[in-house]
């Protein structure tokens, strides 16, 4: 009786015993999905030709710093003619006028001395 009593204990256990996880993956994709050509947004864009034209210049100057140098330049369509200079540090101010048109970029560079004071 016992035994009996016993076996039908671990048949209930056994029984009870929760099933391991089912396998929840789906099978496994071999081909790639297939695409199409992009649906095109918009057609070319197209730019109104329009002449570049502008004037700018900057200059800083700190005599405590002892910093003095600046940039202009004007353009009119395709040419660009400006200058821009700076004080080196032997004293000498090195001025770059220039042009910039079809032909290229066509500078001249110039140094001016700094002035010698002979005193009183």
């Amino acid at each position: 009786m016992k035994a009996t009593i016993i076996l039908a204990a671990l048949l209930v256990i056994v029984a009870a015993r929760p099933e391991p996880p089912a396998d929840t993956y789906g099978a496994v994709v071999t081909q790639a999905p297939k695409y199409g050509p992009p649906t095109p947004v918009y057609g070319e864009p197209t730019y109104e030709d329009v002449r570049p034209s502008y004037k700018y210049s900057y200059k800083v100057k700190d005599e405590e710093a002892g910093l003095d140098f600046g940039h202009k330049e004007e353009r009119e369509g395709y040419e660009a003619i400006g200058e821009y200079w700076v004080l080196l540090p032997d004293g000498r101010t090195m001025i770059v006028p220039y042009k910039a048109n079809k032909q290229g970029y066509q500078p001249v560079i110039k140094f001016i001395e700094p002035q010698k004071h002979n005193g009183y």
